[in-house]
């Protein structure tokens, strides 16, 4: 940093030039005042020479005209004084100073006209004269002066000083001042160097730590080197660095401590300027926003949805805290905007989106399942009663119709026990008690026991049932009651929707190993009526039939497949539906071949 633009430069160079201004306005009041002096010094003198030397002649009663006359008195005189006396305007004595002046020039100073007629007005005349006729010829201070001598003789006496010598005199005095004056400024430049110097030092370290402390470093202190304005501004220093030390590291705390609140938030939170454009937003809003995006509902590929848009809009007009529900796909969020306000204007909008999708699922679950256990639970509650009264009322005359009746109050009631027992297990799977008893053991032949078990209600239902296994040996680890009880849900189900007289079901289960994707995979296929593809989507959830008559023949409680699915997933494997309406359903199970 040049020296002119810093503090030392400007307090030193300002320093310099008031006193150069002093000095040179003093020196020049001093020189004028000298010269004024000097000059009616110098003039005093001339008269009182002029006086001097009309006396002489007075008192010798004759006219000086060489040194015989009295001339020799005049060598007393100032060396740089003249003096010239004439008669009838004619020189008569000369004596120069040692500035030669020409005969010419003082034929013309006595026979001056106006110098004349100035004398005979005022006597005596004092004043500037310029000896003209050569080129040596100087200005000179002139006194000129009329006598009248006792013997009747009279004439008049020039006496006059070179202003050479007056202004070698006014230059060795302007000498004098302009070095006393550099002096002056020469120690009082190194004075004001050092003293600005040692001043500005503190504002320079001040100057070191105000940068450190804008870049981030706050532990720099400013030395305390005075105890006046400067000292007093660097303890006032010190304490602001100390204070927004403090300062800064409680914003960074609570900061840090919003950011991992908003990370850690389930709810997404986006904060909007009043241009509606995103100033933050954590995680769970990006989602959200991701979702938005790539929706397919959003072909415009605009940034937020149309609905979130429009409540920015109503908020900033009413001023109040909206909410409202936003749907697209098949997700559902609600969303809560609330304004920021800076003094008496908005600053910003603060939204939360909570995803409620999952609630509305729940909420829709549990109506659908108050509504399809009412359904199930009321007929054969129905038929319970009905046929009870029937018996009650003496309707059954026989004993074979009384056991008739009484075979269908017992098949209801366990259809009911069934029912209950199957919405305990669902429940107890879901609520996460799904324990399993896995063990080692042959797969195939576990398969063939269970199948077996259908061999009657097959036949009876005009089907063939077949396993077929494609590695008989295989040993897998899994729960046997649990799977037995997927394997008897797939095979009865297949066994009602395939069989009817005069056609020639078919319902087979097999075992497949996949050693590439390392998979295990069982299938039971059937060749019956088949499964709508919009029904298919829906097979595993609580009480949902394809057979739409839900009669009492093929249809079960509608709970089975859920228990299915859950057991499958507890295994870490899952299953699947491909089917085609007359053609028949497949069921694939597809678990991890290794369980370790």
């Amino acid at each position: 940093m040049k020296i002119w633009n810093s503090i030392v430069g400007k307090i030193w160079s300002t320093i310099i030039l008031l006193l150069i201004g002093v000095l040179v306005i003093c020196g020049f009041l001093v020189a004028m005042v000298y010269e004024k002096n000097n000059l009616d010094e110098i003039e005093n003198d001339l008269e009182r020479a002029a006086d001097n030397i009309v006396s002489i002649m007075k008192t010798n009663d004759e006219l000086i005209t060489g040194e015989a006359s009295g001339g020799d008195a005049l060598t007393l005189l100032d060396d740089t004084t003249g003096v010239i006396i004439a008669t009838n305007n004619k020189p008569v004595y000369t004596h120069e100073s040692p500035d030669k002046v020409s005969q010419k020039a003082i034929n013309k100073l006595t026979s001056d006209a106006k110098i004349q007629a100035a004398l005979k007005k005022e006597g005596q005349l004092t004043m500037k004269y310029d000896f003209e006729g050569s080129k040596d010829d100087l200005p000179v201070e002139l006194t000129a002066e009329n006598f009248q001598l006792p013997n009747g003789e009279s004439g008049t006496i020039f006496v006059y000083q070179s202003f050479q010598d007056i202004l070698s005199v006014n230059a060795k005095t302007t000498r004098t001042l302009i070095l006393a004056g550099i002096g002056a400024v020469l120690v009082t430049s190194l004075l004001s160097f050092i003293f600005s110097s040692r001043m500005a030092f503190p504002l320079r370290e001040m100057k070191k730590i105000a940068v450190a402390v804008s870049r981030g470093n706050f532990d720099n202190r400013v030395p305390s080197y005075t105890h006046d304005e400067i000292g007093d501004l660097g303890v006032a220093f010190n304490n602001m660095a100390q204070q927004l030390k403090y300062n800064i590291s409680a914003l960074r705390q609570e900061k840090e401590q919003l950011s991992n609140i908003l990370v850690g938030m389930a709810d997404g939170v986006i904060k909007f300027n009043i241009d509606k454009t995103i100033i933050l937003s954590n995680p769970p809003a990006e989602e959200f926003l991701h979702n938005w995006f790539f929706s397919s509902e959003n072909k415009e590929k605009g940034l937020i949805p149309p609905k979130l848009s429009r409540m920015l809009d109503q908020i900033l007009e009413v001023q109040e805290e909206q909410v409202g529900e936003i749907t697209f796909g098949d997700q559902t969020y609600v969303a809560i905007l609330t304004l920021l306000y800076n003094g008496e204007n908005i600053r910003s909008i603060v939204t939360v989106i909570r995803d409620v999708t999952e609630e509305k699922r729940l909420e829709k679950m549990k109506s659908d399942f108050v509504n399809n256990i009412s359904h199930e639970l009321r007929t054969p509650i129905s038929m319970l009663q009905g046929y009870s009264e029937a018996i009650i009322d003496g309707v059954a005359q026989s004993d074979e119709e009384v056991r008739e009746f009484a075979q269908i109050i017992y098949d209801e009631s366990l259809r009911i026990g069934r029912l209950v027992n199957d919405m305990l297990d669902l429940a107890r799977m879901e609520a996460g008690f799904n324990q399993l008893d896995k063990k080692e053991q042959l797969l195939v032949p576990f398969i063939e026991k269970v199948a077996g078990n259908f061999d009657v209600l097959a036949k009876e239902n005009h089907v063939t049932l077949a396993v077929e296994a494609d590695n008989p040996s295989l040993v897998y680890s899994f729960d046997r009651d649990r799977m037995e009880q997927v394997l008897i849900n797939l095979i009865m189900n297949a066994i009602r929707h395939t069989g009817r007289e005069g056609y020639d079901g078919r319902v087979v289960v097999r075992e497949h190993v996949n050693h590439e994707a390392n998979q295990l995979m069982i299938t039971v296929g059937d060749n019956g009526s088949g499964i709508d593809e919009k029904d298919i989507p829906y097979l595993f959830e609580r009480f949902y039939k394809a057979d739409k008559a839900r009669t009492r023949g093929k249809a079960g409680t509608g709970i089975g497949l859920a228990i299915v699915r859950n057991i499958v997933e507890a295994h870490n494997g899952k299953i699947t539906v491909e089917s085609k309406v007359g053609e028949g359903s497949t069921f694939i199970i597809t678990l991890p071949l290794s369980t370790n």
